[in-house]
């Protein structure tokens, strides 16, 4: 349990991935569906037509994790899906939508069934309201991001709350701030963020 735990937190923590369709291997920028737990991403229209595709986080390399999916093309003008890729990501430049299903994960001598790795959000109810709450300050949260990678400039936008953490839209990229030990109501994760900025910026 521990172990397929490190998973979700590593996948969580990644938003950029190198999807290998093929022997092609092509960059792409994901989110997570807050109710199945699959990665939704646009991508070029050949890598729907390969029999196997592996997710690479953050790129292809020895020591990225990586993922086995299922593509399912969804309709990207008109889903919640898509939409939320939007928030993170902006507009994006292919036209082609997938929801990636993980049918196997492994990270270094990690190794898991897709069907034992958790990415649902027990906090995708409250998530709005707390990033509307946290977003009236995009000062404190642009200064957070940069302590967490200094690459970060300007204001931040929170754009997600799991029970593992929160992420912060920058003009540099997404910037992952983890709990450390997991949330699984609002009013813990309202609590852990506070303390979180206030032990990063004050």
């Amino acid at each position: 349990m521990h172990e397929h735990k490190e998973l979700e937190l590593v996948i969580r923590s990644e938003r950029r991935a190198a999807l290998l369709a093929g022997e092609t291997p092509l960059e792409v920028r994901t989110v997570i569906d807050n109710r199945t737990g699959q990665l939704v991403f646009p991508v070029s229209a050949f890598a729907l037509e390969t029999d196997e595709t592996v997710l690479w986080l953050p790129e292809e390399r020895n020591d990225a994790l990586q993922i086995l999916v299922d593509l399912d093309e969804i309709d990207g003008t008109n889903s919640e899906q898509a939409d939320r890729w939007r928030i993170y990501h902006g507009e994006p430049g292919d036209n082609n939508w997938v929801s990636a299903t993980p049918q196997a994960v492994r990270f270094g001598a990690l190794v898991a069934d897709g069907s034992d790795i958790d990415l649902n959000n027990p906090l995708a109810p409250d998530e709005p309201k707390l990033c509307k709450q946290f977003n009236a300050d995009p000062q404190r949260l642009g200064r957070a991001a940069a302590v967490m990678d200094p690459r970060s400039k300007g204001d931040g936008l929170l754009v997600g709350v799991d029970p593992m953490g929160i992420d912060i839209r920058t003009r540099h990229d997404i910037v992952r701030l983890p709990f450390g030990e997991p949330v699984s109501t609002r009013d813990e994760a309202d609590r852990r963020i506070h303390n979180l900025l206030d032990e990063l910026v004050g």
